[in-house]
């Protein structure tokens, strides 16, 4: 059997794992990801349209000395069929077998929805996750396969123009796969990494945030980033809402996971106190731009009960709450930012109410002004309706409080006692998206089992089943 000629000898990845100090997996993989990307964008028909953002678009387009992402992100304005996808991926390999020598594991690749809707951080958010498989450089007798995770975002939205750059490879054999490389702008993946901190509490957003600007400085134009940031949330009305929220991040979760989280090279490498330091330094500065118009009082959950909040869904652990001068035990469910019919905007809070109130247990919206106080307690609770709170301070894709496509009822109306229409179901609705045809049911149960139905063209459709799209209160 012949062997295969690698362009990259295994000294130099050695030498690399070894310069780096990191595992020889995680040095295989960075240099897949560099020919990978230089195939999307010369041999693959998805050149003219993709793009990539996230972790590796800071280490392929900006940084050569960054952290190492275990992931590729890409995004598309459009759509795209998961079989054709898996085409262009399977080209791209083929490629890269040619020329470089690694061999791919074709039969393995595949390429499925990430998430169901319910699961998604932004709403109507659609993912592919592609997972491709190539052998290990050694060419043990058990062929370790060594797993590339690639994300594709179809219609994904962007606010600043996409770059050109040229991507970074740091080996020796840069000249082959030299190209140029269509990237979200650097602007806007700074800001996309203020937004997940905002979300969750990941490390590597930290570190990618503190790095650019430690790196950057001035050249950065940071205006840009912080009116990008304000732009893909709710709080454009109080932007220092964000700052607020962001200083009351809970840095303990980053402390317990920068070491196991962070790949980077000793060289680069930063402590996670510096990052937090610096980091809460760097905020006063960012927001500088918007004057404080106190709107937030009102309109938002301020960050000491957002935070309190955030950490009872994430654990799913009940919270006493004084509300209304009443003691109550409640499991949190949903921040939704909603308009009233009379067109004003606020967040509410949606919760199952366990214990305590004036009325029986069940579903309750509350807001900001009449909370008295809020702890986190120990005690776990097993969801009775989807944890959404992952979504707080996105817009929803249904942002009205009431049925916009309802008539108002004239005041002289009248229901019959008895009738059909004196009938009101109490609780939550749920949302479902058949997933052959697409429309959208409202249902009264958590079931995603659809009946007979036509799609919107008016024919008959033969899907039976919805995924998950949202909860009405």
């Amino acid at each position: 059997m012949s062997i295969i000629a690698f362009v990259i000898t295994r000294e130099e990845i050695e030498a690399k794992s070894k310069e780096f100090e990191i595992h020889i997996a995680n040095v295989e993989r960075d240099y897949v990801f560099g020919w990978f990307i230089s195939g999307i964008f010369t041999v693959s028909e998805l050149k003219d349209s993709i793009f990539l953002k996230g972790g590796n678009a800071l280490r392929k387009g900006y940084f050569e000395n960054t952290r190492f992402s275990s992931d590729l992100d890409f995004g598309i304005p459009g759509d795209i069929e998961q079989s054709i996808l898996l085409e262009e991926i399977n080209k791209v390999c083929d490629f890269i077998q040619e020329k470089a020598g690694v061999a791919f594991v074709k039969e393995d690749n595949k390429v499925e929805e990430k998430f169901l809707a319910s699961e998604a951080p932004i709403p109507d958010l659609k993912v592919y996750e592609a997972k491709i498989y190539f052998k290990d450089f050694y060419g043990k007798p058990d062929h370790l396969k060594i797993k590339i995770s690639m994300d594709i975002t179809r219609f994904d939205r962007i606010l600043l123009s996409l770059q050109k750059v040229k991507l970074i490879h740091p080996y020796s054999d840069a000249s082959e796969v030299s190209c140029e490389i269509q990237c979200m702008k650097l602007e806007e993946i700074i800001a996309t990494k203020l937004k997940c901190l905002l979300q969750r509490q990941h490390a590597p957003d930290l570190f990618d945030y503190v790095y650019s600007i430690k790196l950057l400085g001035g050249n950065l134009n940071k205006e840009e980033v912080v009116e990008t940031f304000v732009q893909k949330t709710i709080f454009g009305r109080n932007p220092h809402v964000l700052k607020e929220i962001l200083h009351k991040t809970p840095f303990d979760f980053f402390k317990e996971f920068w070491v196991k989280t962070i790949i980077c090279a000793k060289q680069t490498i930063f402590g996670v106190e510096e990052a937090i330091t610096f980091f809460l330094a760097d905020l006063e500065g960012l927001f500088s731009i918007y004057p404080d118009n106190s709107y937030y009082q009102f309109a938002y959950f301020d960050a000491d009960i957002r935070v309190k909040i955030m950490k009872a869904g994430r654990e799913q652990t009940l919270l006493k709450i004084i509300y209304n001068h009443q003691e109550r035990i409640i499991e949190p469910y949903s921040l939704k930012y909603l308009k009233r019919k009379d067109g004003a905007e606020r967040e509410y809070l949606y919760v199952y109410n366990a214990v305590g109130g004036r009325s029986m247990p069940g579903i309750r919206c509350f807001v900001p002004e009449n909370f008295q106080s809020i702890e986190n307690t120990e005690e776990k609770f097993s969801p009775r309706y989807p944890i959404e709170l992952s979504k707080a301070g996105e817009r929803p894709e249904n942002p009205y409080l009431f049925d916009p496509n309802r008539p108002t009822r004239s005041p002289i109306s009248r229901v019959r006692i008895g009738s059909s229409y004196s009938k009101k179901h109490f609780g939550p609705k749920y949302t479902y998206q058949c997933s052959y045809c697409g429309r959208k049911f409202t249902k009264t149960k958590n079931n995603g089992s659809l009946g007979v139905h036509k799609d919107k063209n008016g024919y008959r459709c033969g899907g039976r089943h919805g995924f998950y799209v949202g909860t009405k209160y």
